[in-house]
């Protein structure tokens, strides 16, 4: 039997918003912050969040592995964090009757549905780089042998973002194999009240496993099989190729701002996240919007920008507004109102239809 036959879009629907009701028990407001990372859970992406402390970002990665009924680990990295602490390592062991010694390979915390690696860049690069494997291939090769991850995997990762000491910047390779960079902002003063009333009392609101992990294998594959139609499918591609400054299509402002643009994975990643946001919002087809909705969290930490442009205070909103603007203007006379609101504005401003 197919996955489309087993898992059909009205079930993805109904699944995904329950899922997101769950997570509205524990975690308040960020509501584009969650839609973002059920997007690319359901997706099969890795994700990056961003932003201050104090923000609850190990609560709600802990508690969408409880909702989804993923096994759950918390790895957090110091500057004295070993790969074999990560990834696991070979002990040898003594057999007591025969006394023959061999290796035994123990697992290590990345071996769950759902790993949270805390401040990633409190650790140096080897450190980062035993992830490498795991995020592309989602496995680990140790002593010759190859020991596969759990299915679904994903990994979330978060930045410290205040610090300049101890802290190890990512590789450009490592952070292009997160799907997405989520950031998350402080909350608007109705929802930072209700946060204090719901967290300082007796009582904790508990929530309800939804699915399990086979039902979220499933729910990726059907996300897989939606249609993209060659206009849309280009749309995604003319965004991504826009960002690159050594390329003909390149906007302007890429030429002036930008000293690396995105790569493939970009585009993949907005067709995914496209075709996931398409089903949550009750379609089977990809529209431009979806590719959009999910536009900045994709291309935010793929847009590297030149060290003149941000001591000139660039972002890469701006930017990322230019290059939707130059891949609508194929097809569009010129961007819409809905366009620039989503693209400009602070997530937590922004009115979605």
């Amino acid at each position: 039997m197919s996955s489309s036959e087993t898992m059909g879009p009205e079930k993805f629907h109904e699944i995904f918003h329950r899922v997101r009701e769950e997570l509205g028990k524990v975690v308040v407001g960020q509501d584009r912050v969650v839609e973002h990372l059920l997007v690319a859970v359901f997706a099969g992406g890795h994700v990056l969040l961003t932003g201050l402390p104090g923000l609850g970002r190990t609560l709600l990665v802990k508690t969408l592995a409880e909702i989804l009924g993923l096994e759950y680990r918390r790895l957090q990295f110091t500057p004295d964090l070993l790969p074999t602490d990560i990834i696991g390592a070979e002990i040898l062991e003594s057999h007591v009757a025969t006394g023959e010694r061999t290796f035994r390979f123990f697992k290590g915390p990345v071996f769950a549905n759902m790993v949270l690696a805390d401040e990633i860049n409190r650790s140096p690069a080897r450190t980062q780089a035993a992830l490498l494997e795991v995020m592309q291939e989602q496995q680990v090769t140790v002593g010759g042998k190859t020991y596969f991850l759990p299915k679904p995997y994903m990994l979330v990762a978060t930045q410290n973002t205040l610090d300049t000491e101890g802290i190890w910047a990512l590789g450009e390779a490592q952070t292009d194999r997160f799907m997405m960079s989520i950031e998350q902002e402080y909350p608007a003063l109705d929802e930072e009240a209700r946060m204090i009333r719901q967290t300082t009392g007796s009582g904790r609101a508990k929530v309800e496993r939804v699915t399990v992990p086979d039902t979220v294998v499933l729910m990726q594959r059907l996300a897989k099989e939606v249609p993209v139609v060659p206009s849309v499918r280009d749309f995604a591609l003319a965004i991504v190729r826009a960002s690159r400054p050594e390329e003909m299509e390149a906007v302007k402002e890429a030429k002036k701002t930008i000293r690396l643009g995105a790569s493939p994975r970009a585009g993949q990643a907005l067709l995914l996240g496209g075709k996931v946001t398409a089903l949550a919002r009750g379609r089977t087809h990809v529209t431009r919007q979806d590719i959009i909705s999910v536009a900045r969290p994709v291309m935010a930490h793929r847009l590297l920008l030149d060290f003149r442009a941000l001591a000139e205070g660039a972002d890469y909103r701006s930017v990322l507004e230019s290059l939707v603007a130059r891949a609508e203007a194929k097809t569009l006379p010129e961007m819409s109102r809905w366009t620039r609101e989503l693209l400009r504005k602070p997530e937590s401003e922004v009115k979605y239809g």
